[in-house]
């Protein structure tokens, strides 16, 4: 090969390794300035989201607290954090981090933005709670609780009673077996057991009034006397729900020229709450609304169910045994007494009564009225939804007297809830935006 042959050979290999070594090192400042990039802005998100959650840590141990922080230093960087209360109950938490870093190939300081919402926990996501437990009432085998199930105090079982979800209780359990003709103890719960965990039984009354007189209806007595309410819902077929309603004073025994109304008119907001004084309730629901009464003192406070009150659709779908949720049924009620739920003794209600609904009884539990051991069989009561009470109450005898009771739980309850049903003392993220 020639001398000009090889000089060319050597001006080709240098020009090439100009080249590699030029894109080499343009690749490694790229590398270098895109993880500094991925870190600034991964710094940035991480700052915003702890100062979410730090705020959101403040709200859990005091769910009265409200504040905010200016300037907040925080992992190389700073944040603002603004705590606010909205629509009655709910809280938003508003977090913005600021880090100084390259971002598209300059130096700059830039900001994220984290949102979150929170609102208190609903007793409504339970298929059973109950705040007292009788020291001598047990659940047996045979006895199957739908839904999540709560007692604030100690859960006596005897044999093999099923639990279909989550159980936790306040003071733990007391599993008896091989008593009273019962097999070994041995409780199934199927969606794992917890304790202690406390969750007090509480009811905020204000949130009611002030949702119901924000953009619902509130029934007051002009004269402050305790008034009855009776509520019809009516479905008609159209897309609108509607209500049929009627008071008198609770003393009297003549109500009013029943009104029918619209539901998006008379309460917007899906609340429907008397001041005091008593309930009356049946029907076809046709929406999603949480209905109740207060109690003045310790009188009145009752919501009397008059016949049925169901939904367009059965919430459950049954299928070889089996229960699921109906996809077709977008109605949803939850029913608030002070004082208790009571069936009304009636003709209606002398052969079953179906209840769609999540009952939140304060004082009682559901019950019947002047229901003895002497009695007639009045059929089934089957509630789909759920069952909040204060203490069990007699529904049935086993003389056949009353009520067989069967509860099954509405899961759409887990992730939704009737408008401002009354909530746990402890809030629970809802929604995160970034």
């Amino acid at each position: 090969m020639g001398g000009k042959a090889i000089l060319l050979v050597v001006i080709g290999f240098s020009l090439m390794f100009s080249v590699v070594n030029f894109n080499s090192s343009s690749l490694t400042t790229r590398a270098v300035e895109n993880l500094t990039e991925y870190y600034s802005e991964t710094n940035l998100h991480n700052i915003a989201a702890s100062g979410a959650n730090m705020a959101a840590s403040q709200v859990f141990q005091d769910p009265t607290w409200t504040g905010s922080y200016s300037r907040l230093p925080f992992q190389g960087g700073f944040v603002d954090i603004d705590v606010t209360t909205f629509a009655v109950d709910k809280i938003k938490i508003t977090s913005h981090s600021y880090f100084s870093g390259i971002f598209d190939g300059e130096f700059r300081e830039d900001t994220a933005l984290v949102k979150i919402i929170l609102q208190p926990s609903s007793f409504s996501k339970f298929g059973y709670y109950t705040n007292k437990w009788p020291s001598n009432g047990y659940l047996v085998t045979g006895d199957t609780i739908d839904g999540p199930f709560h007692t604030q105090q100690t859960l006596n079982t005897l044999g093999s009673p099923v639990f279909t979800a989550k159980v936790t209780t306040k003071d733990g359990i007391n599993s008896v077996g091989n008593k009273w003709g019962f097999g070994a103890a041995d409780p199934q719960f199927l969606g794992g057991y917890e304790t202690p965990v406390d969750i007090p039984f509480t009811l905020n009354t204000s949130k009611l009034d002030n949702a119901a007189n924000y953009a619902g209806k509130l029934f007051q007595d002009p004269s402050g006397d305790p008034l009855d309410v009776r509520l019809e819902f009516v479905d008609d077929g159209s897309s609108i729900g509607k209500v049929k309603w009627s008071t008198k004073k609770t003393s009297s025994s003549t109500w009013s020229t029943p009104i029918l109304a619209d539901m998006d008119t008379l309460a917007p907001n899906g609340v429907i709450w008397n001041d005091k004084g008593n309930l009356y309730l049946s029907g076809t629901v046709n929406g999603k609304y949480t209905v109740g009464t207060a109690k003045d003192g310790n009188s009145y406070g009752y919501v009397y169910l008059e016949d049925d009150i169901i939904y367009r659709k059965d919430p459950l779908q049954f299928n070889n045994g089996t229960t699921s949720t109906n996809p077709d049924c977008d109605d949803m009620l939850g029913v608030v007494a002070e004082k208790q739920v009571v069936v009304k003794n009636n003709a209606a209600n002398q052969s079953d009564i179906n209840i769609h609904a999540s009952l939140f009884n304060y004082d009682g539990g559901i019950t019947v009225e002047s229901l003895n051991s002497s009695s007639p069989n009045m059929g089934i009561m089957r509630i789909h939804g759920g069952l909040i009470e204060n203490e069990a109450q007699t529904t049935g005898y086993t003389t056949g007297a009353g009520y067989n009771q069967v509860i099954k739980f509405d899961r759409r309850f887990q992730t939704s809830t009737p408008p401002y049903f009354p909530a746990t003392e402890q809030y629970e993220i809802v929604s995160w935006f970034e």
